[in-house]
């Protein structure tokens, strides 16, 4: 089983359109393994992309982490001297 097909997939969208080309050019053989083998390169490019994805959404929320880290001490440290006057 795959991902929808009709989600935009920027590194797989070749292997995509390979696959709905395999299927309707085998209507009834794509049942028997015509098209297994197509099928398996757009798996592994989706396991591809799912990594880049996920590398790029960590490398985001570490960014984010680290500002939010940063406002809390800055408003922290305000708090801080508005205590001391």
């Amino acid at each position: 089983m795959h991902p929808p097909l009709f989600k935009p997939h920027p590194l797989c969208g070749e292997c995509v359109q390979d696959l709905v080309k395999c299927h309707e050019e085998n209507p009834i053989t794509k049942f028997f393994g015509a098209c297994n083998d197509v099928k398996t390169a757009m798996d592994k490019c989706f396991r591809d992309e799912k990594i880049v994805r996920r590398t790029a959404n960590l490398e985001k929320a570490r960014k984010d982490n680290a500002e939010w880290k940063a406002r809390l001490a800055e408003r922290a440290a305000e708090d801080s001297r508005n205590e001391k006057r």
